[in-house]
């Protein structure tokens, strides 16, 4: 998860930047969003470990997290879940946002 963040919030930087955004107004900005990262983060992770698995509620979170991460510019992570939510119902797919999303390696 702190992987993810932290890749995010470099892209982010650069991202912004190319934008036209100043620092004075990037920082804040990715502050928030490294939040908002956090939380859905937590929130899925919590989801995937429950004993019965909400996938309606876990599309909501990659769904969330898709937004966030494409208007940071992690426009490849951005993709990877919105292919992953089109077959969310296999055990398969569940354990690839585990691997991604989760694996500090």
């Amino acid at each position: 998860m702190k992987k993810i963040i932290r890749e995010t919030e470099a892209i982010a930087y650069e991202h912004l930047k190319a934008f036209g955004f100043p620092e004075e107004q990037i920082t804040p900005l990715v502050d928030r969003a490294k939040k908002d990262l956090q939380a859905n983060l937590t929130k899925l992770e919590i989801l995937l470990h429950e004993d019965t698995i909400s996938i309606d509620e876990i599309n909501n979170v990659l769904h969330a997290l898709k937004g966030l991460l494409f208007n940071l510019g992690n426009h490849a992570l951005a993709e990877k879940l919105n292919e992953i939510r089109s077959h969310l119902e296999s055990d398969v797919a569940l354990k690839e946002i585990s691997q991604i999303l989760f694996d500090e390696t």
